[in-house]
């Protein structure tokens, strides 16, 4: 009987401690921001005390530049007990975008669709067994009428790729377009082209890791093996043979019709994306059945081609091209007339062929 008062006595002062320590903490962080690690088991309750606004911040890092990360019995204790951050280290963090009133509430609704059908993990024995954290490239702040929240964030938002948002235990492709509609920054893919008059050499080549050995080879050849120089050792030297292009088309003719086929190709994709919230890109920048370079007396400028049969295009330093039907590609632009030159000279068979100058002669 003795030992079974003792027993109740100690449990009694754990919970009045556990009740002084609870209190203590909720005076402590008045005020202060209040960081969780998850985003859909708080959401209830920050829905019930009214969200007042909603901003994205970038993620705090460590002195070696590494975005903080967590064990899984850290993230755990973290969805429990926050870590609380004093405004003014908040406050240094960068802010990436601050969603405006007249947009807060269809945000909302946005981010109630995400967590409809999301459960929060129940137990730590759940991250145990497969439980993978979101590694955060930013922050969203979450302030309500009774307080101030942190929560990590994973957010991919560009003008190129459809954007999207996720945290822990939920993703959300519609809120990524929806913070892209209503402003969030994000790269924007600029397409450059040279002048016409300043373009001396283009050079097409097959899918490949470099651009020579080219399939062929337009206006001064002697120009463009002096610029490519280091391209053109580093291939000869891994393929352990001498390598040269296939087809060559000295004089302007070609060159012109060329560079005039993509300044027409470019004017008629600015009309078709003008007013469009995001561009419209044909192709994927990583996967293109060839590549071209241009070359001015300044500098030279590549991008890797796609032939989609119907298309060209061109992309940073080296654009990727691809053919489609009738169309030559890029990741910007597609051409009609392009295919109808690639056809006539013999490049469609060359670069749908996949590797360099293996189209078959027959």
């Amino acid at each position: 009987m003795k030992t079974m008062r003792t027993i109740f006595k100690i449990l009694i002062l754990i919970i009045v401690l556990i009740l002084i320590y609870w209190g203590y903490r909720q005076y402590y962080s008045r005020g202060k921001w209040r960081e969780y690690n998850s985003l859909v088991k708080l959401y209830p309750r920050l829905k019930r005390e009214k969200i007042e606004s909603i901003a994205f911040c970038e993620a705090v890092t460590s002195d070696t530049g590494a975005i903080e990360s967590e064990s899984f019995l850290q993230e755990w204790i973290g969805d429990i007990i926050p870590r609380i951050r004093d405004a003014k280290a908040v406050d240094s963090w960068h802010l990436l975008f601050e969603v405006p009133k007249e947009n807060l509430p269809e945000c909302i609704k946005l981010f109630d669709k995400a967590f409809e059908n999301v459960k929060p993990i129940s137990s730590p024995w759940q991250a145990i067994r497969g439980f993978v954290p979101v590694l955060p490239s930013s922050k969203v702040k979450i302030v309500t009428d009774k307080g101030k929240y942190i929560f990590p964030v994973e957010t991919d938002i560009s003008g190129v790729n459809r954007g999207h948002v996720q945290g822990r235990e939920w993703a959300s492709s519609e809120l990524g377009e929806f913070l892209y509609k209503i402003g969030f920054p994000s790269p924007e893919y600029k397409y450059e082209l040279p002048a016409k008059e300043q373009t001396v050499a283009i050079l097409i080549s097959a899918r490949g890791e470099f651009i020579y050995p080219p399939v062929a080879v337009f206006g001064d050849i002697k120009l463009a093996e002096k610029v490519i120089d280091i391209d053109k050792r580093a291939a000869e030297y891994i393929v352990g043979r001498p390598l040269g292009p296939k087809m060559v088309f000295e004089g302007r003719d070609w060159l012109e019709k060329i560079m005039s086929a993509y300044e027409v190709a470019y004017k008629q994709a600015e009309e078709r994306n003008k007013g469009k919230i995001r561009a419209y890109y044909p192709g994927d920048p990583h996967n293109f059945d060839g590549k071209i370079l241009f070359i001015t007396r300044h500098e030279l400028r590549g991008k890797r081609i796609g032939i989609n049969e119907d298309v060209v295009y061109h992309e940073a330093s080296q654009k990727g091209i691809s053919i489609s039907g009738n169309t030559v590609y890029d990741d910007y632009i597609k051409s009609n007339e392009l295919k109808a030159f690639f056809d006539e000279l013999g490049l469609t068979k060359e670069l749908l062929a996949g590797e360099p100058n293996k189209a078959s002669q027959n």
